[in-house]
């Protein structure tokens, strides 16, 4: 396989994973700080999505499972130089940045996809993620229509594939993400050149091009959350590029998505140990941007 067969391979497991298309009922939740929706709904220019860089993820594993994935295909090559392409990956999985360890920065939203009918609204939020990234159950949460979120993010919202493992198979199991990816990375680590050097500058081709795919993996332990999340890479931190820096010390790199992402027929809810007057504030603040939206304080049972 050649690098530009490979590159191909990477361009297909994308487009497999693209959102493209919703079912009507279909919702993207967005966990957060209590304050996200003041800030959205404070005018028409800030009714927009914030998409921070990936070195701020809350899972510090978030990035390496795809590394996972690379060293285990280069430990079942049959590449003379193998054990040096296995050196390299797992010190690129050590990296404290590893996303910077790419020379690229990749910004990044992440939303739970769940069905929602219009007499469960009011109980359409989740316990596990008011713990995990809902401010400890104190902060608040976005909903949105998933057809309207693919709008928002046009051509950049993918679903996160969960494991690294190749689990199980079947006619189904060469169609795994994962599966097709670790094939694919054996053939082109089988394909490198033979001389050291080549073989190493190859290696870091082959780096550079499964980028792409860095936070499409996520540890199967959270399956359960059925993510999208809205991805672009950028070359560097650049007002050019569109790369913003918020108010906090230290300052924190972020993109700005397309306005209008609250829009009717959105859910907000506040966690079940947030200030009950925060919905009666988002409210307020929704009709004056004429926004019919249904806002709701939760009622899970919270230790």
């Amino acid at each position: 396989m050649t690098i530009a067969d490979y590159k191909t391979s990477v361009r297909d497991i994308l487009s497999a994973q693209k959102v493209t298309t919703s079912p009507t009922g279909k919702y993207a939740a967005h966990y957060t700080r209590f304050d996200t929706p003041r800030i959205v709904l404070a005018s028409v220019d800030s009714n927009l999505m914030r998409q921070f860089d990936g070195d701020y993820m809350n899972d510090p594993e978030e990035g390496r499972y795809l590394v996972d994935v690379m060293i285990a295909a280069a430990q079942k090559c049959t590449h003379q130089h193998k054990e040096l392409f296995t050196e390299r990956l797992r010190e690129l999985r050590a990296s404290r940045l590893l996303y910077s360890a790419y020379k690229k920065s990749t910004f990044l939203s992440c939303w739970t996809v769940c069905d929602i009918k219009e007499d469960e609204k009011e109980t359409s939020d989740s316990l596990n993620h008011w713990r995990f990234y809902g401010q400890d159950g104190a902060g608040s949460c976005i909903m949105i229509p998933l057809a309207h979120l693919i709008a928002i993010f046009p051509d950049m919202l993918y679903r996160v594939t969960y494991g690294t493992e190749s689990r199980g198979g079947g006619s189904a199991a060469a169609s795994r993400p994962v599966v097709q990816l670790r094939d694919s990375l054996t053939k082109r680590f089988n394909a490198i050149r033979k001389s050291r050097g080549n073989a190493m500058k190859e290696l870091e081709e082959v780096i550079e091009a499964t980028h792409p795919l860095l936070f499409l993996f996520k540890s199967s332990e959270y399956a359960s959350e059925l993510e999208v999340r809205s991805i672009i890479h950028k070359n560097g931190y650049a007002k050019s590029d569109g790369v913003l820096f918020d108010t906090r010390e230290p300052k924190r790199a972020f993109i700005e998505s397309n306005k209008g992402l609250i829009g009717s027929n959105s859910i907000i809810h506040y966690g079940p140990k947030s200030d009950h007057k925060l919905a009666i504030e988002a409210m307020g603040l929704a009709a004056t941007l004429g926004l019919d939206i249904s806002v709701y304080v939760s009622s899970k049972p919270y230790r």
